[in-house]
């Protein structure tokens, strides 16, 4: 049996805006399944039970229970009949993953070994392996790290400082160029042994934060923490264009403990229901499937519309002529005649008007950015949308910009337009 599953879920996930303004981070869509229940099918695949969701406030507590329950629903999907009813952090004051730890140990009684991993991370990890790695070790923490390559950004993360016996001796967090002490960092993905609970309780109230407090107690205090090396895939979905990435490597088969179903042709799945409806244009080549596509159930696509390398959730409409290409564009969408998107996101509920550009790669200041359509968005016809601008309703202004992170572009008659600081 695989150790518990706690899930630490907290904060805003303004980073996601306007994704985000109406739902909490973990539950944003990747590739038409929240962020946080992909992660969790990759557990569950190898023989993860029990999960418990250690989530901070009504706005994270309530819509993960609306979307997860006890868990029926979750696992019948996979096909999994040995199954545990999902559990949820009672409501108290919590004061960050640590406690939340804490206090989801004592309350549940956890008195084995725990998996503790964040909800907006996904890892393709070899459970088996990472666990017997952890119990010849004798550890009460291992770490899962990841190597970066040479040419990839490591400033922003926290950087293990490792001996070569896979010995952790802390973590350098957010390291300047060229002072990082390896190229391994936290994935936020823990294995901690029964014994942290009487650590836990040695800290206190200083135990707030497992990357910030806990291991650096640990680390300081001599007790064996270690970091296993993950082989496989991994990312943080922290920004759009961290979700636009993942998305895409999941269509490019890169994430090995996660498959999509209903093969149309190889790299490319289509709904039986979705199939019903266009399978003959597609036979004639009216519609036209380029790369990796996957397109969800009941959703209605017309003549000339081409679909590269993109995902389209369900229940999508996408008039003639449209040409989607390196997107996601989620489910409920409508995709109005002649509308071009490119390396875009379109979130849920979303009209994108006739002949309408949404293009990251047009001559721009913002190298890099994608446009991100939010939810419920009715984008007028032929709007144009360049790299980094983010779209939202127009009655989300006030809490888009109290965040002091956002520039506001200007507004129509129904969106605001804004992009980064």
């Amino acid at each position: 049996m695989f150790p518990p599953v706690i899930a630490t879920v907290g904060g805003g996930g303004t980073r996601l805006y306007p994704l985000t303004l109406d739902q909490p981070k973990p539950l944003v869509d990747l590739c038409d399944t929240a962020i946080i229940a992909t992660l969790f099918r990759v557990l569950a695949n190898q023989g993860c039970r029990r999960f418990i969701l250690g989530s901070k406030g009504a706005d994270n507590t309530l819509p993960l229970n609306n979307y997860f329950k006890a868990g029926e629903g979750f696992f019948k999907r996979l096909g999994i009949s040995d199954i545990e009813e999902f559990s949820y952090q009672p409501q108290y004051e919590d004061r960050g993953s640590a406690d939340s730890l804490r206090y989801c140990a004592s309350y549940f009684d956890i008195a084995e070994d725990a998996l503790v991993v964040s909800g907006d991370n996904v890892i393709d990890i070899n459970l088996r392996n990472f666990i017997d790695f952890h119990k010849d070790k004798g550890a009460v923490l291992t770490v899962a790290l990841k190597e970066l390559g040479p040419d990839e950004e490591i400033s922003q993360y926290g950087v293990a400082d490792i001996d070569a016996d896979h010995r952790i001796n802390g973590f350098v967090e957010k390291p300047a160029p060229g002072k990082e002490p390896s190229r391994m960092i936290n994935t936020a993905f823990y294995l901690f042994s029964p014994e942290v609970r009487d650590v836990l309780a040695e800290m206190g109230d200083s135990a707030r934060d497992i990357g910030g407090d806990l291991i650096p107690y640990l680390t300081e205090h001599g007790y064996p923490v270690y970091g296993y090396p993950v082989e496989g895939y991994w990312i943080d979905i922290g920004t759009p264009e961290r979700l636009l990435l993942a998305a895409m490597d999941f269509l490019g088969g890169k994430v090995e403990h996660y498959a999509f179903r209903n093969e149309y042709r190889p790299g490319q799945w289509v709904n039986p229901r979705t199939l019903d409806r266009i399978g003959r244009y597609l036979d004639s080549g009216d519609i036209e499937l380029i790369g990796n596509v996957f397109i969800g159930r009941n959703c209605n696509i017309e003549k000339g519309v081409v679909i590269e390398n993109s995902h389209i959730g369900h229940t999508s409409l996408i008039e003639r002529g449209s040409k989607i290409r390196n997107s996601m564009v989620m489910s409920f969408a409508h995709i109005k005649r002649g509308a071009v998107l490119k390396r875009t996101i379109v979130g849920r509920h979303s009209t994108i008007g006739p002949k309408c550009v949404l293009d990251a790669d047009q001559s721009c200041c913002k190298p890099g950015k994608i446009p991100v359509v939010g939810e419920n968005v009715t984008l007028p016809q032929e709007s144009v949308v360049g790299p980094g601008t983010r779209v939202a309703p127009l009655k989300y202004s006030y809490k888009i910009l109290a965040t002091g992170k956002f520039s506001q572009l200007g507004t129509d008659d129904q969106n605001i337009y804004f992009c980064e600081k």
